[in-house]
């Protein structure tokens, strides 16, 4: 009888030091759970998950606006390109591709898919100038900047409690890459990421064997042409998401006395490859895939910062979109 009070007493005490835990430390186990699903949604996404949505965006991006289809300048790009993404750390099978537009810009997106446009294209006079800006978004991809910033938005579609290795469905997918080309056509990535960008674009070019002062010269040469009215429209999409031209000029300046000055230029042979003449004899895209013949595949789209963003909506691979601005 004593034994079973001396149990029940033990029981009894017990049970209150479990009730007086939790009361003490309740409240830093449900934080624990917070900072769990926090750490979820910031961890980097797993190889597969990065491709499908890096395939996603691309797809996207190629719907606002086409590609440029010119198969030799296209192979050129990735050639440059290639022996650029080489020096970067990650093991990312990249690609490489012409947008089918005259606004200024590039851009990097997860999974390897790097895009220059035809009109920055039109604007470089360099190999070494075309390295330094494919190095740049190179950088954002192997140190995952697009993906940190759309990652840290607390009301992104990716912030859902799902683990990181996890492979978006079809509807998922669809959510994600339209978040993902909105932020990166109409968001300025933060200027650490941006310094750290130039920085490794002009390690990852420099080592390939090109001159390190490519970026910092067609970055030159835009800062130069801000000052054409004309030009403002072309290059708003440029200005609209990186910091000013003249600041990063600067910045490269300083740096460059710390790099050979032996890389090579290769003027002539940008030149042989990269015509600007030849941009105006773009293929006309085939009946019926949304060409400027038929508007049957139109999509809407919004003006954000001077900037076409595309609007929902689903076209086969491949079909060209003239996009319809809603005012």
């Amino acid at each position: 009888m004593r034994r079973t009070f001396v149990t029940c007493t033990l029981l009894g005490l017990l049970m209150l030091m479990v009730q007086t835990t939790w009361a003490q430390f309740g409240s830093l186990i449900d934080k624990a759970k917070k900072v769990k699903k926090g750490a979820d949604i910031l961890t980097p996404w797993s190889p597969d998950k990065e491709a499908a949505i890096g395939e996603a965006s691309a797809a996207k991006l190629i719907n606002v606006f086409g590609l440029y289809q010119n198969q030799d300048m296209v192979d050129y790009v990735n050639m440059v390109g290639n022996t650029v993404a080489r020096q970067a750390p990650r093991d990312i099978n990249y690609h490489f591709a012409i947008l089918d537009t005259e606004a200024v810009d590039a851009m990097g997106l997860p999974g390897g898919y790097v895009f220059v446009t035809r009109g920055l294209l039109a604007n470089i006079t360099n190999e070494a100038e075309l390295a330094g800006v494919l190095g740049h978004e190179i950088a954002h991809v192997d140190r995952r900047h697009l993906e940190k910033e759309v990652r840290a938005q607390k009301t992104a579609a990716f912030a859902k409690e799902e683990a990181a290795e996890k492979i978006p469905t079809a509807a998922e997918l669809i959510n994600m890459a339209g978040q993902l080309v909105t932020t990166a056509l109409t968001s300025q990535v933060s200027r650490d990421k941006e310094s750290e960008a130039d920085k490794l674009g002009l390690d990852f070019a420099s080592k390939a064997g090109y001159s390190a002062s490519g970026l910092r010269d067609i970055l030159d040469v835009l800062s130069k042409a801000t000052g054409d009215t004309e030009n403002k429209r072309a290059l708003a999409l440029w200005q609209a998401t990186h910091p000013p031209f003249s600041e990063r000029v600067a910045t490269l300046t300083g740096m460059l006395a710390n790099y050979p000055q032996t890389g090579q230029v290769l003027d002539d042979r940008y030149l042989s490859f990269v015509n600007p003449e030849a941009f105006t004899q773009q293929t006309a895209p085939p009946p019926g895939t949304g060409g400027a013949a038929d508007t049957s595949g139109e999509l809407d789209g919004i003006i954000s910062k001077g900037v076409v963003v595309l609007l929902g909506g689903q076209l086969p691979e491949g079909t060209r979109v003239k996009v319809r601005v809603a005012q």
